[in-house]
């Protein structure tokens, strides 16, 4: 497809609808489909909920290196995708009758921690791209879009269930397919201003100073850097505070 046709605008669209088809991995598919081969209730709960309260976790800290690294976060999207995609269809390795626990486990705990990366890293990268004035409309299509997406994933998983049964297993193509299509749009993704992916306002931080020294004369480039507020300070404030109680309880 051409390249002129991915405007930032259409490319986040598409990245986010994408990602979207990603979804929880299609969990509530997962659990019939094992249930189906023969897995109990309790082995079942308990594999479906260490993705969520792996991510309930580690998505503090996800933000947290989002913010601070300096790594290409289109570079984190792709890995992140990948290893999500990878860790949902491991569910096509489980082998009939109860049991693989482990397997489902150990990867339900990894699709939770690189799925907590995907949507800090989008966040960040629209910031930088169309600013603090166009980020809140930028990113209430990117959710329209990855809700669509989320839809759409359920229902080619149903479809391709209902095709191929008995072997409903294959509905979970469904997965890698979306992270292959996410994958591929994410190389449209403008890489933005990093800094102003933070959330500093400040574009061009570099300060260029005359320094002369005994010996000889040069010239110097002083960085000055912002700082960012204190965890402290930020989770004191009262909006905040407000925001993340009502996020815990609603996880």
């Amino acid at each position: 497809m051409n390249a002129s046709f991915f405007t930032p605008s259409i490319a986040f669209a598409a990245v986010s609808f994408f990602l979207g088809e990603l979804g929880d991995g299609l969990n509530i598919f997962q659990g019939i489909y094992l249930v189906n081969i023969g897995w109990n209730e309790s082995a079942i709960g308990i594999a479906l909920s260490l993705m969520g309260f792996t991510a309930l976790l580690s998505q503090t800290f996800a933000g947290d290196f989002i913010d601070k690294t300096t790594v290409d976060r289109r570079t984190i999207i792709v890995v992140a995708a990948t290893m999500t995609a990878c860790s949902a269809m491991a569910v096509l390795f489980v082998r009939e009758g109860n049991q693989d626990h482990m397997l489902m486990y150990i990867t339900k705990i990894v699709e939770g921690l690189a799925s907590s990366f995907i949507a800090p890293c989008l966040a960040a990268l629209t910031l930088a791209s169309f600013g603090p004035h166009e980020f809140d409309k930028v990113m209430a299509n990117n959710t329209l879009w990855g809700h669509i997406g989320s839809s759409i994933s359920a229902i080619l998983a149903g479809v391709t269930a209902y095709i191929s049964y008995p072997n409903i297993k294959f509905c979970f193509f469904v997965v890698g397919l979306s992270a292959l299509c996410a994958v591929a749009c994410v190389k449209f993704l403008p890489e933005g201003d990093q800094l102003m992916g933070r959330g500093f306002r400040i574009s061009k931080l570099d300060e260029t100073e005359e320094c002369n020294f005994p010996d000889d004369k040069s010239t110097a480039t002083k960085i000055d850097t912002p700082e960012a507020a204190s965890y402290l300070s930020v989770m004191l404030e009262p909006k905040t505070l407000i925001l993340c109680i009502t996020g815990f309880f609603y996880q």
